[in-house]
């Protein structure tokens, strides 16, 4: 019996090759091994494992397809370490999306009722240094507001300093993954009008964390949410009714 033989599944158990990415996913996840950083060859994973090249190549996929392991072609090519983006949750997110029917306006919804709870529970944890973080992304925009890169960078920043002020790791995926697919839908740049407005009711926001005031953060934070979704309802209304369509 071959050791590849040994560790067959029994009943609902998973593949060997399963098995084997599941071993190389928590060594990346863990930190074990770093982003672009060189997975052993295949040769090595064979002796390691004690199993065939093709399921060596089986669990590569695996990885690839879950955007742990880039593979390179050529010489000197194989796997290389990646670490997940969270748009490949986004794009997950819009397949059971599109599923159910939904569209971007019940994602706008979904942040309506979701963004005043992480307002308030940054306001109880946010620490000095994230506030200087947001504040240097507020400022940043201010500079330069006609530069539609810099806002968008910049805005991107100041909205994941409140999500990962609110401390909770569950809550700052959620968010950010919803945030995205809000942003990913829009067609072009706001009016610098719509920007300038958007900068100061964060600054509004940024104040109420400041002062640790969870009551203002999240009264803040819903009168933002608020009118960005007047907006969007008002100028991209026919965008954001359409059904949220998954793709490859």
């Amino acid at each position: 019996m071959t050791a590849e033989e040994s560790v067959a599944p029994r009943g609902r158990s998973p593949k060997v090759s399963a098995r084997i990415a599941n071993i190389i996913a928590d060594r990346i996840l863990d930190g074990g091994v770093v982003e672009g950083e060189r997975l052993p060859t295949e040769k090595d994973m064979m002796a390691e494992h004690g199993v065939a090249r093709t399921t060596v190549r089986e669990a590569l996929r695996l990885l690839e397809s879950r955007d742990l392991v880039t593979i390179k072609s050529g010489i000197g090519g194989g796997p290389v370490v990646k670490r997940p983006r969270l748009e490949s949750l986004g794009n997950t997110m819009k397949l059971f999306l599109q599923l159910d029917g939904a569209n971007i306006s019940d994602v706008i919804d979904a942040r309506l009722m979701l963004e005043p709870i992480i307002a308030r529970e940054a306001a109880s944890n946010v620490s000095d240094e994230q506030i200087k973080v947001m504040q240097g992304a507020l400022d940043r925009m201010r500079e330069d507001p006609g530069d539609y890169g810099n806002f968008q960078e910049n805005n991107a920043e100041f909205q994941r300093g409140v999500y990962d002020a609110a401390g909770n790791p569950v809550l700052n995926i959620l968010m950010e993954t919803l945030w995205l697919l809000v942003r990913d839908a829009e067609p072009n740049e706001h009016p610098l009008a719509t920007r300038l407005a958007a900068i100061e009711m964060q600054q509004d926001v940024l104040d109420a964390l400041s002062l640790r005031d969870p009551d203002a953060a999240a009264a803040t934070m819903s009168a933002f949410v608020g009118e960005s979704a007047k907006y969007y309802r008002r100028r991209l209304r026919a965008i954001i009714s359409r059904p949220v369509r998954w793709q490859m």
